[in-house]
Protein backbone atom coordinates (compact mmCIF):
# COMPACT_ATOMS: atom_id res chain seq x y z
CA UNK A 1 0.00 0.00 0.00
CA UNK A 2 1.26 3.51 -0.93
CA UNK A 3 1.02 6.44 1.47
CA UNK A 4 -0.08 9.91 0.97
CA UNK A 5 3.50 12.00 0.20
CA UNK A 6 4.85 13.40 3.29
CA UNK A 7 3.85 17.20 3.84
CA UNK A 8 5.99 19.88 5.37
CA UNK A 9 4.32 20.51 8.34
CA UNK A 10 5.64 18.46 10.89
CA UNK A 11 1.78 18.30 12.66
CA UNK A 12 0.87 16.13 10.31
CA UNK A 13 1.83 12.36 9.59
CA UNK A 14 1.27 10.26 6.07
CA UNK A 15 -1.80 8.75 5.84
CA UNK A 16 -1.73 5.13 4.24
CA UNK A 17 -4.38 4.76 1.37
CA UNK A 18 -6.46 1.53 2.02
CA UNK A 19 -9.97 0.25 0.86
CA UNK A 20 -11.70 1.69 -2.02
CA UNK A 21 -9.22 5.21 -1.84
CA UNK A 22 -6.09 2.84 -2.35
CA UNK A 23 -8.19 0.75 -5.34
CA UNK A 24 -9.51 4.05 -7.05
CA UNK A 25 -5.96 5.45 -6.65
CA UNK A 26 -4.53 2.72 -8.21
CA UNK A 27 -7.21 3.02 -11.38
CA UNK A 28 -6.82 6.58 -12.00
CA UNK A 29 -2.88 5.59 -12.25
CA UNK A 30 -3.90 3.00 -14.48
CA UNK A 31 -6.38 5.47 -16.62
CA UNK A 32 -9.40 5.09 -14.80
CA UNK A 33 -11.93 8.25 -15.33
CA UNK A 34 -15.32 8.57 -13.88
CA UNK A 35 -17.59 8.22 -16.69
CA UNK A 36 -15.75 6.85 -19.27
CA UNK A 37 -17.10 4.39 -21.77
CA UNK A 38 -14.53 1.70 -21.05
CA UNK A 39 -14.95 1.98 -17.15
CA UNK A 40 -17.14 0.94 -14.37
CA UNK A 41 -16.93 1.29 -10.92
CA UNK A 42 -19.45 -1.42 -9.74
CA UNK A 43 -18.57 -0.31 -5.95
CA UNK A 44 -19.39 2.96 -6.43
CA UNK A 45 -22.79 2.97 -7.59
CA UNK A 46 -22.15 2.91 -11.65
CA UNK A 47 -23.06 2.02 -13.98
CA UNK A 48 -26.14 3.66 -13.64
CA UNK A 49 -28.64 2.06 -16.22
CA UNK A 50 -31.54 4.42 -15.62
CA UNK A 51 -34.77 4.23 -14.52
CA UNK A 52 -36.12 0.49 -13.98
CA UNK A 53 -39.04 -0.03 -16.12
CA UNK A 54 -42.30 0.78 -14.28
CA UNK A 55 -40.46 3.14 -11.41
CA UNK A 56 -41.71 6.41 -10.44
CA UNK A 57 -39.75 9.53 -11.93
CA UNK A 58 -36.32 10.08 -10.28
CA UNK A 59 -35.71 13.77 -8.33
CA UNK A 60 -33.35 16.20 -10.15
CA UNK A 61 -33.22 18.26 -7.06
CA UNK A 62 -34.37 18.25 -3.47
CA UNK A 63 -34.92 22.08 -2.23
CA UNK A 64 -33.93 22.90 1.41
CA UNK A 65 -35.48 25.52 3.58
CA UNK A 66 -33.21 28.02 4.89
CA UNK A 67 -34.19 26.76 8.38
CA UNK A 68 -33.26 23.42 7.97
CA UNK A 69 -29.53 24.26 6.56
CA UNK A 70 -28.30 23.08 10.03
CA UNK A 71 -26.23 20.73 11.46
CA UNK A 72 -28.57 17.30 12.02
CA UNK A 73 -28.27 15.83 15.26
CA UNK A 74 -25.60 13.96 16.02
CA UNK A 75 -27.69 10.96 16.49
CA UNK A 76 -29.57 11.42 13.24
CA UNK A 77 -32.91 12.61 12.96
CA UNK A 78 -35.16 11.00 14.97
CA UNK A 79 -37.90 10.90 12.52
CA UNK A 80 -35.37 8.93 10.71
CA UNK A 81 -34.20 6.76 13.01
CA UNK A 82 -37.80 5.90 13.85
CA UNK A 83 -38.08 4.94 9.85
CA UNK A 84 -35.24 2.83 10.49
CA UNK A 85 -36.12 1.15 13.49
CA UNK A 86 -39.91 0.02 12.27
CA UNK A 87 -38.21 -1.10 9.07
CA UNK A 88 -35.38 -3.17 10.88
CA UNK A 89 -38.28 -4.94 13.24
CA UNK A 90 -40.70 -5.53 9.99
CA UNK A 91 -38.12 -7.32 8.20
CA UNK A 92 -35.95 -8.61 10.67
CA UNK A 93 -37.46 -8.92 14.35
CA UNK A 94 -41.28 -9.61 13.23
CA UNK A 95 -42.77 -11.28 16.53
CA UNK A 96 -39.88 -11.23 18.73
CA UNK A 97 -40.89 -9.68 22.27
CA UNK A 98 -38.00 -6.87 21.95
CA UNK A 99 -38.43 -4.60 19.39
CA UNK A 100 -36.21 -1.67 18.08
CA UNK A 101 -37.17 2.24 18.51
CA UNK A 102 -35.49 5.32 17.54
CA UNK A 103 -33.52 5.20 20.78
CA UNK A 104 -31.55 2.17 19.73
CA UNK A 105 -30.51 3.58 15.77
CA UNK A 106 -27.82 6.45 14.86
CA UNK A 107 -27.33 7.87 11.63
CA UNK A 108 -24.24 9.02 10.15
CA UNK A 109 -23.22 10.14 7.23
CA UNK A 110 -20.35 7.08 6.42
CA UNK A 111 -18.48 3.51 7.77
CA UNK A 112 -15.76 6.07 9.04
CA UNK A 113 -17.94 8.53 11.09
CA UNK A 114 -19.96 5.45 12.52
CA UNK A 115 -16.81 3.86 13.55
CA UNK A 116 -15.26 6.97 15.27
CA UNK A 117 -18.61 7.71 17.20
CA UNK A 118 -18.91 3.88 18.22
CA UNK A 119 -15.47 3.92 19.25
CA UNK A 120 -15.48 7.22 21.44
CA UNK A 121 -18.21 5.72 23.60
CA UNK A 122 -16.28 2.78 24.32
CA UNK A 123 -14.07 2.75 27.01
CA UNK A 124 -10.63 0.93 27.36
CA UNK A 125 -11.26 -2.96 26.52
CA UNK A 126 -9.73 -5.45 24.47
CA UNK A 127 -10.82 -6.00 20.80
CA UNK A 128 -10.76 -8.76 18.67
CA UNK A 129 -11.06 -7.84 14.92
CA UNK A 130 -11.11 -10.27 11.58
CA UNK A 131 -8.50 -9.70 9.23
CA UNK A 132 -8.76 -9.57 6.21
CA UNK A 133 -11.49 -7.39 6.64
CA UNK A 134 -12.56 -3.71 6.42
CA UNK A 135 -9.43 -1.46 6.24
CA UNK A 136 -10.79 1.25 8.21
CA UNK A 137 -10.62 -1.06 11.20
CA UNK A 138 -7.04 -1.48 11.38
CA UNK A 139 -6.32 2.05 10.94
CA UNK A 140 -8.82 3.18 13.76
CA UNK A 141 -7.52 0.76 16.18
CA UNK A 142 -4.17 2.05 15.62
CA UNK A 143 -5.67 5.83 16.66
CA UNK A 144 -7.55 4.97 19.52
CA UNK A 145 -5.17 3.99 22.11
CA UNK A 146 -8.17 2.86 24.27
CA UNK A 147 -8.11 -0.79 22.48
CA UNK A 148 -5.90 -3.30 22.88
CA UNK A 149 -6.44 -4.66 19.33
CA UNK A 150 -6.19 -8.38 18.93
CA UNK A 151 -6.09 -9.61 15.36
CA UNK A 152 -7.80 -12.50 14.51
CA UNK A 153 -6.65 -14.07 11.09
CA UNK A 154 -8.97 -15.75 8.95
CA UNK A 155 -8.48 -18.43 6.34
CA UNK A 156 -8.39 -18.70 2.91
CA UNK A 157 -9.31 -22.55 3.29
CA UNK A 158 -12.09 -21.36 5.30
CA UNK A 159 -13.49 -19.45 2.84
CA UNK A 160 -13.64 -16.20 4.28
Amino acid sequence: MTSSSPTPLGAFRPVPRTGVIYVMTEAERLGFRMHHPDWCNLGQGQPDTGPLPGAPPRREGVGIERVDQDYAPVAGLWELREAIAGLYNRLLRRGLPSQYSAHNVAVSGGGRVSLMRACAAVGQINLGHFLPDYTAYEELLDIFRRFTPIPILLAASAQY
